[in-house]
């Protein structure tokens, strides 16, 4: 309702038929009073809130108003929500005309946050705007796409530019860094994109002509005479757009060659984590900033000098503005005065869909579920990534190397131990360096070849278990047994041994006894060998002289701890000896490096963080799956992908179950390690516990990992048009050929083997189509080695038929449930 100097127009619904006003979007109505109103003063515009959800609430910036019979425009600027529960609550506006000469400063005004970034950030834009009809999705999307090209371009561009020994680090926090060089190459970077997007082509895609189609068709026709035409800047942003996008990606590929498989990687985690601060923090802040700069600075500046120049030029402030029913009116001829009180036509059933609320309202949830579920997959992924130690591999190659020497040559039992005696014990206790001299106490400690610290004694460990076996009884029993002969001395020590009175301290040996053990007699011997390597050795061969090992019923295993300081991870080194009849033997060394994690560094608190959010998410997801439970009762697990929800729900309860173990078996390790004072460590610590649920964790969660990433797919709405679509069957390409180049870039640092690399890409794409390989010269040479070629052909068989029974399942799930009603929310 409008009100004039000399009256006020009657209340007009505009929208009687409650059509959905978009988001962003200019709407056009024609209102008709019996006579003039006068100078317009105000209008009194309001809501009912009859919508649902998002659609309860109405944003206004602002309301214009021409005068079809004097072309005078009068601006009623808003800025504001109708609403009941965003804002002040209010749902009725009486919005005052703007002073005259400050008309054409409504750009200068500053609307709400969310309005801005609704409007002007691209990407979110993409995602939550209803449809501009002056830029539309399309052409903010081929936007996004400069953009991230433009990014990529420029970020491999500056990426390695260091300042020098000047350069400044502003910010450490383990896993980001943020120096000098970086928001160096950041700002120049923002500056090649801003300039081409949001300087040239976001202006051009936004001067199209203004709406008139909601206006009666009859009534605005639209001009066809040649001076109503217009630049086609649309069409030049669209090349400008595509021709941009192609030029970046060329360079992009370019600089990709010339950095190589290694910095390549490197400068793509960087680019992605430049990227992403950048759109979600950067943009947010630098759009308000503009804003706020236009509307507080620039705004009161404009105005005076702009009433300085109108005194001076004698110029009117209430300068006649044409609107464009005007301009229309005046091109048109045939153009008749609407009757009075003629409301704006009803539009038709066609023009608009009953069930836009309800579609929008389920691709928001399709969008919010698969934020989440992105979100929460890449939180875990990136624990994952955090928890994995750079070290740990190159630790425990440097043991291996060093202690490991000539395992792999033991055949026989005699082998087995005079490797044991002669090379492991003289590897573990160095008496003499590099130049010979003789070594001190603590030098000792560190054995030969490595920086690992040993943590207390070796320890040997026998098992006896009592075989049920009447052959192996007799094998052991019998005094001609095939290897070693056992005397009846030999026999008597092995039933007393498994008797309940001598599993008891001895004075050279701790000895324990688990007395059930799968149903039979078990006793476990321990015995810690002196920290020196003549008197390890000796012990040894003691030991095999007095037979304490034997052929059927004994299993020896050796047990070392390390500790390394320059890197501070801890290994275990586990030796398992057993005799096999013929007189052979199996020995099985192990390594595991590891670390006791404890919430200790500023890297560790970094972690925390991301271990609250995963317990977020997963409470979250726990509580959404329970209402969803309740809501289709037992409907619910009729559903792959629910079944398949439930199973991630189980498996992130199984990392949160591990990672607490984990962490209090590493604290208790840790506090043992502590307790020890000293320059040694004189009793045998076991960590191997900690050791094993380390192992665990990391198992559970990239299974976790695994089955989150699939549960991605829940959101597409499985079906046959988007199993088409997706052509699930034909993604065996893409992921052969992605675990061929992984493999490439693992096991390839020449950049001349691109060229086969190509050739075998080519070949395995006509494989797949059916077709033969192409015929290559004999005197081609094939760069890549024999073995990069098995590992290639393995992986990617073994992946592709993974795939295919996986797209197999999921379809004939999918196709077995359209059969009958779906109760997955999401389908």
């Amino acid at each position: 309702m409008i009100t004039g100097s000399e009256g006020r127009t009657a209340m007009v619904t505009l929208t009687p038929a409650g059509s959905t006003l978009a988001r962003g979007d200019d709407t056009y109505h024609i209102m008709t009073t019996p006579a003039s109103i006068g100078e317009l003063q105000s209008v009194q515009v309001w809501h009912d809130s009859s919508g649902k959800g998002a659609m309860e609430s109405l944003f206004i910036d602002n309301i214009t108003v021409w005068d079809m019979q004097t072309s005078q425009r009068f601006l009623f600027p808003c800025s504001t929500w109708l609403s009941t529960h965003k804002g002040d609550g209010r749902t009725i506006r009486t919005l005052k005309v703007a002073p005259e000469g400050e008309k054409w400063l409504s750009q200068y005004t500053l609307p709400t946050f969310s309005y801005l970034l609704y409007d002007d950030h691209l990407l979110l834009s993409v995602m939550c705007n209803s449809g501009v009809r002056h830029f539309s999705r399309a052409q903010r999307l081929v936007c996004c796409l400069t953009q991230i090209t433009l990014w990529m371009v420029g970020s491999a561009m500056w990426y390695g530019v260091t300042a020098g020994t000047d350069d400044v680090l502003f910010l450490d926090l383990g896993v980001f860094t943020l120096r000098l060089s970086e928001l160096l190459g950041t700002a120049a970077t923002s500056f090649m994109v801003f300039l081409p997007v949001y300087a040239i082509l976001v202006p051009m895609f936004r001067k199209q002509l203004p709406l008139v189609d909601q206006i009666h068709s009859g009534v605005l026709k639209t001009p066809t005479s040649l001076s109503t035409w217009r630049f086609t800047y649309t069409t030049v942003a669209w090349i400008l757009a595509t021709l941009t996008s192609v030029c970046s990606s060329f360079f992009v590929i370019v600089y990709s060659l010339q950095f190589g498989a290694g910095r390549s990687q490197a400068w793509l985690k960087e680019f992605f984590l430049t990227f992403l601060f950048s759109t979600f923090l950067l943009e947010p802040v630098k759009i308000f900033l503009a804003a706020y700069t236009k509307a507080v600075i620039i705004a009161p500046i404009v105005c005076s000098v702009t009433s300085c120049v109108r005194n001076v030029w004698g110029m009117k402030t209430g300068e006649k503005q044409q609107s464009p029913i005007g301009i229309i009116r005046k091109k048109n001829k045939n153009y008749g005065a609407p009757e009075p009180r003629v409301l704006p036509p009803v539009p038709k059933k066609t023009d608009h869909d009953p069930n836009w609320t309800e579609r929008m309202t389920a691709g928001r949830n399709i969008l919010v579920t698969l934020m989440i579920l992105l979100i929460f997959t890449g939180n875990a992924f990136y624990i994952g990534v955090l928890d994995f130690d750079r070290h740990a591999y190159h630790v425990r190659t440097s043991l291996e190397n060093s202690l490991l020497s000539g395992s792999d040559e033991v055949t026989t039992a005699d082998d087995a131990w005079e490797w044991l005696s002669s090379e492991l014990m003289s590897s573990l206790h160095p008496e003499r360096g590099y130049s010979g001299k003789k070594l001190r106490w603590l030098d000792k400690q560190f054995p030969t070849g490595t920086n690992a610290f040993r943590i207390g004694p070796v320890r040997l460990e026998r098992t006896t278990i009592y075989p049920d076996d009447p052959t192996d009884i007799d094998l052991e029993l019998r005094g001609h047994g095939l290897y070693p002969e056992l005397m009846n001395k030999q026999i008597d020590a092995v039933q007393d041994r498994l008797s309940e009175r001598n599993c008891s301290y001895n004075g050279t040996a701790r000895i324990f006894v688990d007395i059930v053990r799968n149903g039979s007699s078990a006793c476990i011997t321990t015995v810690d060998l002196p920290r020196d390597a003549g008197q390890a050795a000796a012990m040894i061969g003691l030991l095999q002289q007095n037979n304490w090992i034997l052929m059927v019923s004994d299993t020896l295993i050796l047990r070392a701890n390390f500790y390394h300081p320059d890197v501070k991870l801890f290994s275990t080194m586990v030796i398992t000896l057993q005799y096999l009849p013929g007189g052979a033997a199996y020995l099985q060394p192990n390594i595991q490096t590891f670390r006791l994690f404890q919430y200790e560094t500023t890297d560790d608190f970094v972690q925390m963080c991301f271990h609250i959010l995963f317990l977020f998410f997963f409470v979250y997801n726990v509580l959404r799956e329970i209402g969803n439970i309740r809501m289709s009762g037992r409907l619910y697990f009729g559903s792959f992908w629910n079944i398949l929800i439930l199973c991630n729900i189980g498996l992130s309860t199984a990392v949160i179950v591990t990672f607490g173990l984990r962490y209090i078996r590493a604290a208790a390790a840790l506090g043992d390690v502590q307790r020890v004072k000293g320059l040694g460590i004189e009793e045998f610590i076991d960590i191997s516990s900690a050791s094993q649920w380390d192992t665990t964790f990391k198992s559970v969660l990239s299974f976790s990992i695994f089955i989150s990433t699939f549960c991605i797919l829940r959101v597409l709405n499985f079906s046959r048009s988007v199993a088409t679509v997706f052509a699930l069957p034909r993604m065996n390409l893409v992921v052969g050929m992605l675990c061929n180049w992984l493999s490439y870039c693992q096991t390839s640092d020449d950049i001349e083997a691109d060229t086969a690399m190509a050739d075998y890409f080519w070949n395995s794409f006509r494989s797949l189509l059916g077709m033969r390989h192409e015929s290559q010269d004999p005197d081609d040479e094939a760069p890549l080695p024999e073995y990069f070629m098995n590992e290639t052909f393995q992986r990617t068989d073994a992946v592709l038929q993974e795939v295919d029974r996986v797209t197999d399942l999921m379809y004939k799930f999918e196709c077995k449930e359209r059969g009958s009603t779906s109760t997955d929310p999401y389908a």
